[in-house]
Parts: structure tokens; C-alpha cells; sequence
């Protein structure tokens, strides 16, 4: 081998820049990346379960309001079309069965309650022609049409002016064109059943005159007074249609 070459060889190598080894330099950003605390773990676990604890009753009360309203709903058109079976057949339905709404079930999963009260005949009209205004022994008489399903009648509004009635309404037997007014209703009629199914107040007087219609409410359970503990979510219609709600409300 030449001589020349082998000396040039060993220049470069000893001219080589050679590779420093020691300790290698840590960027900053890396030295301060440690985990979480176990302090900052506890930490944001609390605040978690303080807004869960705040939050989610808060979701729940919304959801069974809305069910609530739901509810009042459905039991609202299941009276109509209880009225509506009356009107055809002047008699309220037996059960719900009747005008097909017996598999019909309430936001708890619950079917809905119905108990008929009126077993007499039902006749429901509408006031359809007003007419002159007239004056009577008991004061201002405002006459009106009445149109049944199978009759016509004719009867008088009048109102008071004297005395403890001042301002009130009342019947009176109809005259001119009309009939004067049968005294011969059945007054609503016994109960279907036994009294003792009919929903009642505090005072354990039944709510309704016609029929009782309700849900059994979250619970899934009743109880025909609307004091006992179990019917407090009991969503009931009540006073023959004047009130639809929750029985702790009534």
C-alpha cells in the first residue's frame, strides 16, 4: 500500500470531528410536563359531582313536569271522546273499551283509570240561538235555544237585582216560543257500581258527577280518597271537567 495514502488516511482521521458524549439537554417545556396532582384529581372530581348534583334533579323535575303535562293532555281528549260517545248514545261508556282507548297508556307506562258514575241517560246540548232580551218579575231575562240530540228546548237566563243573590244567574222556566222546562231528570243517577270507587276531596265527597278519569301516576298507585299518601301523584280530572292535574293540587 502507498506510503502517501496511509498517512493522509490517519490526518483525516484524527481531524474527524469526533461525537460529544455527555448529558443531553432537556427542552423546558418537557422538564415542567408532569401529570396531575392527586389534589387537582380530587379537585375537578368535586366540582364533577357538585354541578351533577345540582343538575341532574333539576333534569329529573323537568322530565316528570312534562310528563305531568302529558298527562293532562290525553286525559283531556279522553273526555271529549267520552262526551262524544254520550252525545250519540245519551249514555256514558261502561269502561274505556267502549270508544276503543282501553290499551291507551299514561307517560309511566300505566293505563288510564276510568269509572263511570252517571248510569242515567245523558242528554248534552248547546246554546245555539240567543235571542231579544226580555224583562221578567225577577229582572233582565236573556232567552235562548237549546238543541239536543232528540229534543228542542227553550229556556231563560235571568238575573238577579235585590238582595244576597245581586248579580246572579238563574234558570227560569222558559216562556213565548218554547215549553216551560221538565222538572222529571234523573239528577245524574246512581252510581255504576259502589260509591266507594268514586275518586273524593278531603271531605270525602266524590269529585266528579258524571265519570272519574285519571292516571295512577308515578307510583302506579291509588286509592279512591285523594288524602291518601299513594294518590298524591295521581293526575285526576275533577270537577266534571273544571279541573285537570296533579290530586296534591285539587
Amino acid at each position: 500500500m502507498d506510503r502517501r495514502k496511509l498517512m493522509a488516511d490517519w490526518r483525516t482521521y484524527l481531524l474527524a470531528k469526533q461525537p460529544f458524549i455527555g448529558p443531553r439537554s432537556t427542552p423546558k417545556r418537557l422538564e415542567h410536563s408532569g401529570g396531575f396532582t392527586l389534589i387537582e384529581l380530587m379537585l375537578a372530581v368535586t366540582i364533577i359531582g357538585i354541578i351533577s348534583s345540582l343538575a341532574i334533579p333539576n333534569y329529573l323535575g323537568f322530565l316528570e313536569k312534562a310528563r305531568v303535562a302529558r298527562t293532562v293532555a290525553e286525559l283531556n281528549g279522553l273526555a271529549k271522546e267520552v262526551k262524544g260517545y254520550a252525545l250519540s248514545t245519551e249514555l256514558y261508556p261502561d269502561s274505556l273499551a267502549q270508544i276503543g282507548r282501553s290499551a291507551l297508556l299514561d307517560p309511566w307506562g300505566n293505563p288510564y283509570q276510568y269509572y263511570r258514575l252517571n248510569c242515567g241517560a245523558v242528554v248534552l246540548g248547546r246554546l245555539n240561538n240567543l235571542e231579544s232580551p226580555a224583562f221578567g218579575s225577577v229582572g233582565p231575562v236573556l232567552p235562548v235555544s237549546v238543541t239536543f240530540p232528540a229534543i228542542n228546548a227553550h229556556v231563560s237566563f235571568a238575573v238577579y237585582e235585590g238582595g244576597g243573590l245581586q248579580g246572579m244567574i238563574q234558570l227560569t222556566q222558559g216562556n213565548g216560543g218554547g215549553n216551560g222546562g221538565g222538572g222529571n231528570g234523573g239528577g245524574g243517577g246512581p252510581p255504576c257500581g259502589s260509591i266507594g270507587h268514586a275518586r273524593k276531596d278531603r271531605f270525602l265527597v266524590p269529585i266528579n258527577s258524571d265519570f272519574d278519569l285519571y292516571s295512577i301516576g308515578k307510583n302506579g298507585q291509588s286509592a279512591s280518597p285523594l288524602t291518601a299518601g299513594i294518590s298524591h301523584d295521581d293526575v285526576i280530572r275533577a270537577n266534571d271537567g273544571g279541573f285537570y292535574g296533579l290530586a296534591s293540587n285539587f
